[in-house]
């Protein structure tokens, strides 16, 4: 084995464009039909708006979208039932249960972390799909000691 060989680390290759600096093929989409309700809707276009300005949604991206706000729009629908039957529900025998509609929340809220992870909408994976965070406010790359490495 040669010991003067560089040594490269893990990720070393060549870096990723920036996140802004792509372009998406589509500029905009339409709310699907399937999209559950109005704030299905007002959610995808909000959402669908920042993912084509950042570059990083293109058509097949699509279904992961619909997904998102579906699980948007149930959670909502999820918390005006809480608010209105409470966290607790009568039984038969006249004691108490968790109103099933609380698992709903808690699934959707689920689903919309995965979702919103996989489609970059979630701080940690901005971070990431960002380089780390290495550029600063103005734009400017500054890097750090290791990048020489």
């Amino acid at each position: 084995m040669n010991n003067n060989a560089p040594v490269r680390a893990s990720g070393g290759g060549r870096k990723r464009k920036p996140v802004g600096t792509q372009k998406s093929s589509i500029t905009r989409i339409n709310p699907p039909e399937e999209l559950m309700g109005d704030a299905a809707r007002r959610i995808w276009k909000q959402q669908s708006k920042v993912l084509i300005d950042r570059g990083t949604f293109e058509v097949e991206d699509a279904p992961l979208l619909q997904a998102y706000c579906n699980a948007w729009q149930m959670m909502l629908d999820a918390e005006v039932r809480i608010a209105n039957e409470g966290l607790t529900i009568p039984t038969a025998d006249g004691s108490a249960k968790m109103n099933p509609v609380v698992n709903v929340r808690d699934k959707s809220v689920q689903q919309l972390s995965r979702l919103g992870s996989l489609l970059g909408l979630d701080p940690l994976t901005r971070m990431r799909m960002l380089g780390g965070g290495g550029a600063n406010n103005d734009g400017n790359n500054e890097g750090n000691e290791f990048d020489g490495f």
